[in-house]
C-alpha cells in the first residue's frame, strides 16, 4: 500500500484527494489521508463573498461544499477537519499534528494555501496580535463567520482595504445588501495587477454607479474604531475595517522542514520539492518563480501530481497555464486573460502596431464606453490573442475565452469578436472543445466531467449540476452547461 497524505483541505488538496481515488480506487493500494485545520468537510472559497452578504450564519453554505454528504467517506479517503499539522518529519517520513500524534506517509503533499496579508495600519491590532472588533480578514469560513455577525451588530459604514479581485467582490456584496461601502486602495486604479489604465478608469467609474467608493492611491494609517484615517489625511468613517490587500503562501510547515523556500515553496514540472518525497500545490507552490494565487493552475497541478503518484501518467509534467481571473459580482462584469502590452496607445491613438511576428508589439483592438461602463481590449499575435481585459462586456467572455486558452486563430475584424458575433470567429462547439476544456471554474468541472456524469446516469441539467456542481459558484458557466447538456441530449 502506498500511504499519500495531503496536509490541506482546501480547494487545491481536496482536488488532489479527488484525482488521487480516481487514478487508483483500490484503497488497499493506495490509502490517502487529507489533514484540514478548519473544522469544516472542503467547501468553495470563491463564494465567501457572497456569504458575507446573504445571511446571518455567515461561512460556507451547503451548496458551497465541494462534494456531497459522506462523499469523503464512500470514496475511502481519509478526512481529518480540525486537525493542525505541527511539524513535518522528513527522516521518518512522518508529520505530527498539534495534539502529538503523528502520521506516516510515503508520499506528502503540501496544499496549505495562503495567508491573508495585515498591512501596517495603527490601531487594528490588540495587544496579542490578533486582529480587533471590527478588523477583520475573509480567507476562510471562520472569517466569514465573525464579518457577517459584526456587520450585523454594527450595520454602518465598510471600509475595504486593497482593490483586488478578493476586495471588490467582496465590496460589490456588501453595497447590494445595502451597506455603504469604500474602497481604499494604494495604486492608480483598482484590479491594476490584471487591468489598464483605461480599463481601470472605467472599473472605477462602473463601481461607484453600484455604490462603491473607491479611493486610489491612498494607504490607510490609523483606525480608531470609527474612524480610517488616510496618508494624506483625508478621513473614511467607519465601524468596520475588511482587510483584503492580499495574501502571502503559507511555507512555515516547508521551511521548518529544511525545504527550499523562496516567495512560496519551491517545486519543479513534476511538482516536486527539494525533497522528492514531497509535493506541492496551489497557492503555496513556487513554479518556474511564480506563485498562481488562482484555482485553475491549482487544479492542473493537482491532475499532475496525482497522475504520476498512481502510475497513470508517470511523465505527467506541470509546465504552467493559460491566465484567465473573471471578477462575478453582483451588477458587475470583469474578465482579464493572459498578459497585455504595457503603453497600449505609445504609437498613438491607434494603439501599438507592428510586423507580426515573433517578439513584434501585439495588434491592440479597444472600445471604451464610460458612461456605460464599458471596455474592451483585445491583444493580438501572430493571430492569437495573448491578453484581454473586459469590463461590464459579457458577450464576447465565453467566445475568448475559448479562443484563448485553446490558441485558436481570431479573425483580422477582432472588433466583430468584442461585439459578440460569434459567427465571427471558429469558436469552438460542444462537440469540438476537448474534454480538457474547464466549463465551471469556480469547481473545476471540465467537459469530460460533465460526459462522464451523462453516462453515469446524469440525464438532464438538473442531475449534471448535482453530480458535478457546475453552475454552482458564480453562475457565469450556466449557458455553456445548458449547452452541453443539449448536445449531449441529441447525441443519444
Amino acid at each position: 500500500m502506498k500511504r499519500v497524505v495531503v496536509i490541506g483541505a482546501g480547494m487545491a488538496g481536496a482536488r488532489v484527494a479527488e484525482e488521487l481515488r480516481q487514478g487508483q480506487p483500490d484503497p488497499a493500494l493506495l490509502a490517502v489521508t487529507v489533514l484540514g485545520s478548519e473544522p469544516e468537510a472542503p467547501y468553495n472559497r470563491i463564494m465567501l463573498s457572497h456569504a458575507v452578504a446573504g445571511g446571518p450564519a455567515g461561512g460556507p453554505a451547503p451548496t458551497a461544499r465541494l462534494k456531497p454528504q459522506g462523499w469523503w467517506a464512500r470514496n475511502h479517503i481519509r478526512l481529518r477537519t480540525a486537525t493542525p499539522v505541527r511539524c513535518i518529519d522528513r527522516v521518518t517520513r512522518e508529520v505530527e499534528l498539534a495534539d502529538g500524534e503523528r502520521i506516516a506517509y510515503d508520499h506528502l503533499v503540501l496544499a496549505t494555501g495562503a495567508a491573508p496579508r495585515v498591512p501596517p495600519i495603527e490601531g487594528i491590532l490588540a495587544p496579542d496580535g490578533a486582529l480587533k472588533p471590527g478588523v477583520s480578514t475573509l480567507r476562510d469560513a471562520a472569517d466569514a463567520r465573525g464579518l457577517t455577525a459584526h456587520l450585523s451588530a454594527h450595520p454602518g459604514p465598510v471600509a475595504l482595504i486593497g482593490g483586488g479581485f478578493i476586495g471588490l467582490e467582496v465590496a460589490c456584496a456588501l453595497a447590494a445588501a445595502g451597506h455603504d461601502v469604500v474602497v481604499v486602495h494604494p495604486r492608480a486604479w483598482p484590479m491594476n495587477g490584471c487591468l489598464d489604465a483605461a480599463g481601470g478608469a472605467v472599473l472605477v467609474r462602473a463601481l461607484g454607479a453600484l455604490g462603491v467608493r473607491v479611493v486610489t492611491g491612498a494607504r490607510a494609517t490609523r483606525w480608531d474604531g470609527s474612524v480610517l484615517t488616510l496618508g494624506d489625511d483625508d478621513e473614511v468613517d467607519c465601524r468596520t475595517v475588511v482587510l483584503t490587500a492580499g495574501s502571502g503562501p503559507r511555507t512555515e510547515l516547508a521551511r521548518a522542514a529544511g525545504l527550499e523556500v523562496g516567495h512560496g515553496v519551491v517545486v519543479d514540472d513534476t511538482l516536486a520539492t527539494s525533497d522528492r518525497a514531497i509535493s506541492a500545490i496551489g497557492d503555496c507552490a513556487q513554479h518556474r518563480g511564480v506563485v498562481s494565487g488562482l484555482v485553475a493552475p491549482a487544479w492542473d497541478q493537482a491532475v499532475t501530481v496525482a497522475a504520476r503518484l498512481t502510475g497513470a501518467d508517470p511523465d505527467a509534467r506541470y509546465t504552467g497555464g493559460t491566465t484567465v481571473t473573471r471578477l462575478k459580482a453582483f451588477g458587475l462584469d470583469v474578465v482579464a486573460l493572459g498578459e497585455v502590452a504595457e503603453d497600449v496607445f505609445a504609437d498613438g491613438p491607434g494603439g501599438a502596431s507592428g510586423a507580426d511576428g515573433p517578439g513584434a508589439a501585439p495588434e491592440i483592438t479597444t472600445i471604451c464606453e464610460p458612461a456605460r461602463g464599458r471596455y474592451a481590449r483585445v491583444d493580438v499575435s501572430c493571430g492569437r490573442v495573448v491578453g484581454a481585459i473586459l469590463v461590464g462586456h459579457p458577450e464576447p467572455v465565453g467566445i475568448l475565452t475559448q479562443v484563448y486558452e485553446n490558441a485558436l486563430p481570431v479573425p483580422d475584424d477582432v472588433l466583430s469578436v468584442i461585439l459578440g458575433r460569434a459567427e465571427a470567429v471558429a469558436a469552438p462547439t460542444p462537440s469540438t472543445m476537448p474534454a480538457a476544456a474547464v466549463i465551471c471554474r469556480c469547481n473545476g468541472v471540465s467537459k469530460g466531467d460533465l460526459v462522464a456524469a451523462w453516462g453515469d446516469g446524469a440525464r438532464d441539467r438538473s442531475a449534471l449540476v448535482e453530480r458535478t456542481r457546475a453552475g454552482t459558484g458564480c453562475g457565469g458557466c450556466t449557458s455553456a452547461v445548458d449547452g452541453i447538456c443539449g448536445w449531449l441530449r441529441e447525441a443519444g
